[in-house]
């Protein structure tokens, strides 16, 4: 390893690139094809495994899952030279999962909204005696004092912005829509001069917490349905019987999306398997112990005869790739992006723009966008002037839209994306005394602080 971390350090300084690049090339060629390798027989065994869970998914999902095991067992039998025809279909199954997961995505962030509204309208048709009980017993100045003790007394600054944000989204919203709207303004001046796929990943999230993603009703028309319903619902004028219901569908839909997304990001999990361990096998065909012991597994789990205890012959081999990658992976998007004129040089360009996506499919981060490349632009003023007026143009339209229990929902879950800027410890407790302790509505005030209950008690056991 310490040869490794010289030859890092040397490329890393510019230093003697000619010689250092091919041998760098030689170690994420052997590195990259056994850790794709033993990844994806962990993954596929886990989907094949977890299969019975999924017996009541629709047909389609079913026959997608078909699609990618299909795949699956051509790559342990395909000649090198169809490769490049496999990594094709992959990519075609891998952009379909990813625009399913999308449409979730937003399925999901309507319903945390709505489910927002019903939460704070919990106590208007409950009698709950248990609740009623720990609500009496809470005192304002005691209750203020601990939340700001949980809140501000952390040393780790980062834990305390995550803690103020996570109370904009809780304590009730008494903000008017044009101080909401300067809020987002100010927030995206503070992306000037940083890259521009920060500040489109910030309009992302907002776009997200408020509803604002547009829906496909084919990709769940079930789902689809029961958020159009939610969308036409006058909360205010709401019956118990209505109420209990929306809250029994709400639960029953978001626990088929859990299931739902689970089963994809199963999928996706082995489709970049198989994708990078693909593009691993076009740059390099070596034949090694842990390529044989891989193929045979492989070959077990796609035709279902897989004996567990094969999985223990690949024991300590995943950490080791890992470990091996991550120092290899220190400059490898700098060398991508600063060395194309040696790499053209070495006829390596294409080899190294295929070794960072291998990187990029065996993260964490599944549905990256493969195809984003090129330079990073920054943001200047114009920029941030053009996403400043399409966010807020966008969201002042939905507010206006919006009846007002789903109004609060939504900037609720937009403060909460936002930095709070408050000044100081004296601003936050104002905050909380006004907003929380002066709410004038009795079921949104007792939600509020059950949450909020909730979220030290978590913070507290871990």
């Amino acid at each position: 390893m310490s040869d490794v971390r010289k030859l890092i350090r040397d490329i890393d300084r510019g230093k003697n690139l000619q010689k250092s690049l091919p041998v760098y090339r030689d170690l994420l060629a052997d590195t990259y094809l056994d850790y794709a390798a033993v990844e994806l027989v962990f993954s596929s065994y886990l989907l094949v495994d977890s299969l019975p869970e999924y017996r009541d998914i629709p047909s389609e999902e079913r026959s997608l899952c078909d699609e990618v095991i299909s795949q699956l067992r051509s790559l342990t039998r395909i000649p090198r030279e169809e490769i490049p025809k496999l990594l094709k279909d992959l990519q075609e199954i891998r952009d379909r999962i990813t625009k399913t997961m999308e449409q979730y995505t937003f399925y999901t962030d309507r319903l945390i909204c709505y489910e927002y509204v019903l939460d704070r309208m919990r106590l208007r048709f409950a009698e709950d005696k248990e609740i009623e009980e720990q609500l009496g017993d809470i005192q304002e100045e005691e209750f203020v004092n601990r939340l700001m003790a949980f809140v501000a007394a952390n040393e780790d600054q980062s834990i305390v912005r995550d803690r103020l944000q996570s109370l904009m989204g809780i304590v009730p919203v008494h903000m008017t829509k044009n101080k909401l709207l300067e809020k987002i303004e100010q927030t995206v001046t503070l992306y000037k001069g940083s890259d521009a796929a920060s500040l489109e990943g910030f309009a992302y999230m907002i776009r997200s917490a408020a509803m604002l993603h547009s829906l496909e009703e084919n990709t769940d028309e079930e789902i689809y349905s029961f958020l159009m319903e939610l969308e036409e619902t006058d909360f205010r004028e709401l019956a118990a019987d209505t109420y209990e219901m929306l809250c029994d569908r709400l639960e029953q839909v978001s626990k088929r999306i859990c299931e739902t997304t689970d089963f994809y990001y199963s999928l996706q999990k082995v489709v970049n398997g198989c994708y990078a361990f693909g593009l691993a096998k076009l740059h390099n065909d070596k034949d090694t112990e842990t390529q044989k012991i891989s193929h045979r597994i492989l070959s077990a789990v796609v035709n279902g005869k897989l004996q567990e205890e094969e999985l223990e012959k690949l024991e300590g081999r995943i950490e080791a790739c890992v470990e091996q990658s991550s120092y290899l992976e220190a400059v490898l998007f700098e060398v991508k992006s600063s060395c194309q004129e040696i790499l053209k040089e070495l006829d390596l360009e294409r080899e190294f723009e295929d070794y960072a996506r291998i990187a990029n499919l065996l993260s964490d981060s599944l549905f990256m966008d493969l195809e984003k490349e090129g330079p990073e632009k920054s943001v200047d003023e114009q920029k941030a002037a053009q996403v400043a007026a399409e966010l807020t143009e966008e969201l002042s339209s939905k507010l206006a839209e919006c009846k007002r229990p789903v109004k609060k929902a939504v900037m609720a879950a937009v403060l909460e994306k936002l930095p709070a800027g408050f000044p100081g410890t004296r601003e936050v407790e104002e905050y909380i005394r006004t907003n929380l302790f002066g709410c004038q509505d009795v079921s949104e005030k007792a939600a509020a602080i059950l949450e909020l209950e909730q979220m030290m008690r978590e913070e507290e056991r871990w």
